[in-house]
């Protein structure tokens, strides 16, 4: 019997193991053993986005089923077991079949989500090790969120190992080391049907601190990323230090802002980039129609000079998702990459209303521009840098501790960076989320 198989076979005896004890276990006041059930039904349907040409049929409408089923075990206060199992199917309504699969409605892949050990206080140290598959989010996720982009929002688990140190008045040192296989060929997969999840192996190393200096929230890093070579895609690192603040001027009145520098090499160049972003928020504490909170914020993504042999790009590291946009991340693989945040500028206003207790509307406008022209092709222009405006709608309810849901609708207006008579793009997406 293969060692793969071995495991499964031990995940599957686990689970039947869990499930018939979930009950009475979960009825106890000190719950060791808890199962959990997660099912989100999204539908997502977009006009224009990849092409910017009315003429062209690239229309795309789908719902995506992504199920998952877990459970924590904790023996005792210093250990805890986490395992998820995720599959995601995809019906498509326009085209009619799977692009990549020539099918609808596939069954598709059952993957381990999660699967990972946290030993809190080993030898009564404040420290916690937390080692295997599991996510990871530093800060507001802008260089480390989401370890496979090209499964979209299926997944963003990271393979590798995490320590937390617990430091004096409440500051935090985390060191991580992560590595990213292109398909995922670390545990079993039911089904396996090879899914993408980076172009490229990939490995982090790491440190990230996060303290405070009186009221103001100071974190810091440095962490260093390697790609590996495939086929033509060169071998390449960089190394990353940042930091972030959050500084509070009242009660209401906030200032975050956070900036990165990254030095390295791709193949046989150099390599360098600079990003950052800031948002002011304002809470207004006013009853609807008024907002409830007003931010001014802006992004600085460098991109590359052609006139140098030095590649100047900022490198997403391992934050490819869609943080700022849920369209754009597919306007940019006709770029770069898909959700590849580079040779980006965005200076945006965004309203929070609270029309009900569990109900937030965010009204999002961004004016976009590019940092560096790109050289020309069918989508780009060459010799312009406003990529446009966009505009940004989100509706989000929580209709009970089961079920929340979401709405957004962004609407993108090219400009000069696109080819002439550029057309604008409609994005549309709906989400229902279970959870028991």
């Amino acid at each position: 019997m293969s060692k793969k198989l071995t495991i499964w076979l031990v995940f599957l005896i686990s689970l039947g193991v869990l499930m018939p004890v979930r009950a009475a276990e979960n009825a106890a006041a000190n719950t060791k053993l808890k199962i959990f059930f997660w099912e989100r039904i999204r539908q997502e349907s977009w006009d224009n986005t990849l092409s910017l040409n009315e003429n062209i049929s690239d229309s795309s409408a789908y719902l995506r089923l992504r199920t998952s089923l877990g459970g924590q075990w904790r023996p005792d206060k210093t250990w805890e077991v986490n395992l998820r199992l995720t599959n995601e199917n995809r019906h498509y309504l326009a085209p009619k079949s799977d692009p990549k699969l020539k099918k609808n409605f596939d069954f598709n892949e059952v993957f381990v989500d999660l699967l990972n050990v946290k030993w809190k206080n080993p030898g009564r140290l404040p420290l916690t090790v937390t080692l295997g598959r599991q996510e990871l989010m530093l800060g507001e996720g802008f260089l480390i969120f989401d370890g496979g982009p090209l499964d979209g929002s299926r997944s963003a688990y990271f393979n590798g190992m995490r320590l937390d140190y617990t430091l004096k008045n409440r500051n935090n040192l985390t060191f991580f080391f992560v590595r990213q296989p292109k398909t995922d060929t670390l545990l079993p997969v039911i089904n396996d049907k090879e899914q993408a999840m980076v172009e490229r192996e990939e490995q982090g190393v790491g440190f990230y601190f996060s303290g405070r200096l009186k009221k103001t929230a100071l974190d810091a890093y440095l962490f260093r990323k390697d790609t590996f070579q495939n086929g033509l895609l060169q071998a390449g690192a960089i190394h990353v230090a940042g930091g972030r603040a959050v500084v509070p001027f009242t009660e209401k009145l906030s200032l975050t802002g956070e900036a990165a520098l990254q030095l390295g090499t791709l193949g046989d160049n150099k390599r360098s980039g600079l990003g950052g972003y800031f948002h002011l928020d304002y809470k207004c504490a006013r009853r609807f129609p008024l907002p409830a909170q007003l931010t001014l914020g802006g992004v600085y993504l460098s991109g590359d000079d052609q006139a140098t042999k030095r590649y100047e790009g900022w490198d997403a590291a391992f934050s490819r998702w869609p943080k700022w946009s849920d369209s754009l991340i597919y306007l940019m693989a006709r770029e770069t990459r898909v959700a590849d945040w580079t040779n980006f500028i965005s200076l945006y206003a965004n309203l929070m209303f609270e029309p009900l207790e569990k109900v937030k509307l965010n009204l999002a406008w961004h004016q976009l521009s590019a940092p560096q022209n790109m050289p020309p092709s069918t989508l780009l222009s060459g010799n312009g840098r406003s990529r446009g405006d966009l505009l940004i709608v989100k509706i989000m309810y929580e209709i009970n501790k089961n079920l929340a849901g979401r709405l957004i609708w962004e609407n993108f207006n090219p400009d000069n960076f696109y080819i002439v008579g550029a057309d604008a793009y409609n994005w549309v997406q709906f989400e229902l989320f279970f959870r028991f």
